[in-house]
């Protein structure tokens, strides 16, 4: 609608907490509300913070845009509790075998394999053989 739907939250709304950010992608762009408590906070300390939220989000977008390659942190994959350093060894690690896209946790089956292969490489644990029986003509 091209109608304004009037201000998100009541100016009369108590407000559960001292200081909210709220930040919304609307028609591509970013957009912020900050909405304060005017007893803890003046007007001009409220401005001060948006301009300095708005010069840190420029920072980090010219710092991502010259960027030649992308860089993986750890909110893009899927592994928990993985640090930037830890991210940062295992993309050189794996250099060598292509572009490092995600990060996994093992699942049960494959932690019990790395364990005992561990413990003793030679290990027959987990050992695993497939055979095929193959009728008909064969073309390598």
């Amino acid at each position: 609608s091209a109608y304004s739907i009037g201000v998100p939250v009541s100016p009369n709304a108590t407000m559960d907490f001292a200081l909210d950010i709220n930040g919304v992608i609307e028609d591509g762009e970013l957009l912020f509300t900050i909405r304060y408590g005017t007893t803890q906070f003046r007007h001009e300390t409220i401005a001060r913070l948006g301009e300095l939220l708005a010069s840190g989000l420029r920072e980090v977008i010219h710092h991502c845009v010259t960027q030649e390659r992308t860089v993986l942190t750890p909110s893009d994959v899927l592994l928990n509790h993985v640090t930037l350093d830890e991210l940062e060894q295992l993309v050189e690690d794996t250099r060598d075998l292509g572009e490092l896209e995600n990060v996994y946790a093992l699942t049960p089956l494959q932690k019990g394999m790395l364990f005992y292969s561990l413990m003793d490489e030679n290990s027959a644990a987990y050992f695993e053989q497939a055979t095929f029986e193959l009728n008909g003509r064969f073309d390598v």
